[in-house]
């Protein structure tokens, strides 16, 4: 266990001590705030970088504001947001050991971007979102891979990774509905698995104070991989489309249910199926 993973336990344990008031969720978020200032200022370094990728992506969406004004200002607002909470985290640049990284490190970068253009797959013509959703996948394909090759592989990679490739998800499933190439049931399904996990995952952390475990079984993949090529047939056009969404989601939820009933531990439950 990391000394930020102990920290994390300890105060989420205090949490429950006080049933989850109003006063213990204040002190709560104050300890949080007051720990995430102390680690700003002992990691001036990646704060800067963390900026500098806030203002570079703020970059993109102004220029986005000469053709689309409302996308831009909503692109905006989510930038900044998936910003201000990467910095807000930056304690988690640990490894299993708890040695800080010093970098953001440039997987954490691609799954950022992942994250920042999901106000764009909400509303993308067939053929945009065909593209975004392509170049989406084959960043989640190479950003893990990247990290390992590079020493890179940290607790905020693997959160940041898993958030980022459950907004894609949701998010291009309702932008293929929006469009007519997904049955807004399929889409359903989708948004109802993310909506599960994350239940999962809070119910872990703020009553059993554990982080969710991953499967390391290549199988653990195949729901998300058929999920994903489901999304990309529904943007291309292509038959079938809600076929896999259906198999996929299905899929993942059968798997999150076996494996809470086999550990017994709502904490093991998975953050994500890739």
């Amino acid at each position: 266990m990391t000394e930020g993973e102990a920290w994390t336990r300890e105060i989420l344990r205090e949490l429950r001590a006080d049933s989850y008031r109003w006063g213990a969720w204040i002190r709560f978020l104050a300890n949080s705030f007051a720990r995430a200032r102390v680690t700003r200022a002992e990691r001036a370094k990646e704060h800067r970088q963390t900026l500098l990728a806030g203002a570079a992506g703020l970059a993109v969406w102004a220029a986005v504001a000469g053709f689309h004004p409302w996308l831009a200002l909503a692109g905006t607002a989510w930038w900044l947001l998936a910003i201000a909470m990467v910095d807000w985290h930056l304690g988690m640049l640990e490894d299993e050991p708890g040695r800080p990284l010093r970098r953001l490190g440039l997987p954490n970068m691609l799954s950022l971007a992942r994250a920042g253009v999901v106000p764009l797959l909400l509303v993308a013509a067939p053929s945009l979102l065909a593209a975004i959703l392509i170049a989406a996948g084959a960043t989640d394909a190479i950003d893990g891979r990247l990290a390992r090759a590079r020493g890179e592989e940290t607790r905020l990679g693997v959160w940041l990774d898993g958030g980022a490739d459950a907004l894609v998800l949701s998010a291009a499933a309702v932008g293929a509905a929006r469009q007519d190439l997904l049955p807004w049931w399929a889409a359903a399904l989708v948004l109802g698995w993310q909506s599960l996990q994350v239940l999962a995952v809070a119910f872990a952390y703020l009553v059993h104070a554990r982080s969710p475990q991953r499967a390391a079984s290549a199988w653990a993949r195949v729901p998300g991989l058929v999920l994903f090529a489901g999304l990309t047939l529904a943007t291309l056009q292509l038959p079938l489309a809600g076929l896999f969404v259906s198999v996929g989601a299905f899929g993942a939820l059968a798997r999150m249910v076996v494996r809470a009933r086999r550990s017994h531990r709502p904490a093991t439950v998975l953050l994500r199926v890739r």
